[in-house]
């Protein structure tokens, strides 16, 4: 095996065929600072046929904290402005006078000038590190944090009939979609499409086999719904049909109450993009179960990425374990933050109200240890099984050739070469695609958000 044939056996394919680098809070652009077009790179200079997502979808992903500093905006101040109304929150001013304007429109035009001098020291810097990814996704994240874990304060300090949730309740949902959004574009969208793509030059699938599989795969991933002259992805149309009507229902029910009502719609808006990218990323697990199912993977026993070339699959499986961990936090965190303080007065019992309370807060965490368990088996442990699989057929090759006086063990990167059988050699060739410390790691994670639901 030459040198190049090595370094190419060692190369990940999980990587973004973009030209975008660092780590995933800096996968998603920001407007006006990034072009609408994804960037490739000097190598690639075309977009991979396989798209998780396509058209307004995409944009809304690839631009998500643009998009949701903006619903973020309008959520909360719409909500702070109603509650300032109301008398909820009590809001202090000073009393106005011409020498306190004087100081405060002065004081505006220096802070003004001081911060577009430190734009215009730092642009060229920032602009080419990407360093302002990243100052954007903590600026927005670490202030949800903070509305994230009041909620839960109030949450448990606060008791009685008359108890609400804080004001703050939504931060964690919309940390949720931030941190989560992010993960999904540079896993699941940059770099599962690369994957998918570079797989068809390796040596674990077999041809023709995996280019039908792949040609299957570019007709199913971001495909569109055309209706009359207007072309969307299905998954918008999906978000559309499934949840427009249960979502706007409260608006159309309730009595006018102003720009409350706004301001739901603006959280609702948010709600359907989520539900949208669900359904991406339902297609996506489908035809990954599918290639799993199928007859393509070839096992390399001793493929230099140490995990018998199923490396990058694994990578793949732990990022969806991320993402539904993540969603598992979040349906905990509700569960504390809302369903505590809204459980009936007089307690869950076996009618409307109850049930409907079940249904809303212990419903999604049931959902959520379900597909966990369905997580670990279709993707880690079917991996595994396909990995012992191809050990045992190379062994019982091997076996056969060794049996044979007039044949010798065929050479496999030189591992074979070994005073032993050949085929002995195989007994301690991996069969897991990621270390198993890192499977017990996500077994444990997994568990978090059950456990700490009920304790």
């Amino acid at each position: 095996m030459t040198d190049e044939d090595t370094e190419l056996a060692h190369k990940s394919h999980w990587e973004r065929w973009t030209d975008d680098s660092g780590p995933f809070y800096r996968s998603c652009a920001v407007w006006p600072l990034d072009s609408g077009s994804e960037p490739t790179t000097t190598e690639n200079q075309d977009r991979p046929p396989v798209q998780f997502t396509t058209g307004i979808t995409r944009q809304l992903l690839r631009h998500l904290p643009t998009v949701l500093g903006v619903s973020m905006a309008l959520y909360f101040g719409i909500n702070l402005a109603r509650a300032v109304g109301t008398g909820e929150v009590q809001l202090v001013l000073p009393q106005p006078t011409l020498r306190g304007g004087a100081v405060l429109v002065g004081g505006i035009g220096v802070g003004l000038v001081w911060a577009y001098l430190v734009y215009r020291l730092l642009a060229s810097v920032i602009s080419g590190s990407g360093m302002y990814r990243s100052l954007l996704f903590f600026a927005t994240a670490l202030p949800l944090v903070a509305g994230t874990a009041y909620a839960v304060y109030i949450a448990l300090i606060v008791t009685g009939s008359d108890a609400e949730p804080a004001l703050t309740v939504q931060a964690g949902y919309f940390l949720f979609v931030l941190v989560a959004g992010h993960l999904v574009y540079d896993g699941l969208a940059l770099k599962t499409e690369n994957l998918l793509t570079q797989l068809k030059n390796s040596s674990i699938v077999s041809q023709p086999a995996y280019d039908e599989f792949y040609t299957e795969l570019t007709a199913v991933l971001g495909d569109t719904l055309t209706i009359g002259p207007i072309a969307i992805p299905r998954s918008a149309a999906f978000a559309l049909v499934v949840a427009v009507g249960p979502l706007l229902l409260p608006v159309i029910v309730s009595p006018w109450a102003g720009w409350g009502e706004i301001a739901y719609v603006v959280y609702a808006i948010v709600t359907l993009f989520v539900i949208a990218m669900l359904y991406d990323v339902f297609v996506l697990v489908y035809k990954f179960t599918d290639l799993l199912q199928r007859d393509i993977l070839r096992y390399q026993p001793f493929h230099p990425d140490d995990h018998g070339g199923f490396r990058d699959f694994g990578r793949f499986a732990t990022r969806v374990n991320v993402i539904l961990v993540i969603a598992g936090g979040y349906v905990a965190y509700r569960f504390y933050a809302e369903g505590v303080l809204n459980i009936p007065a007089g307690g869950v019992e076996p009618t409307l109200l109850g049930l409907t309370w079940v249904v809303l807060y212990i419903g999604p965490i049931a959902a959520y240890a379900s597909l966990a368990l369905f997580w670990l088996y279709h993707s880690f442990w079917r991996l595994h099984q396909k990995m012992e699989e191809g050990r045992q057929k190379r062994i019982e090759e091997l076996q056969r050739v060794t049996e044979s006086d007039d044949q010798q063990p065929r050479q496999d990167f030189a591992d074979l070469d070994v005073s032993a059988t050949a085929w002995e050699s195989l007994r301690e060739a991996p069969t897991w695609p990621i270390k198993r410390q890192g499977l017990f790691g996500i077994l444990v994670i997994d568990a978090v958000p059950v456990v700490i639901t009920f304790i």
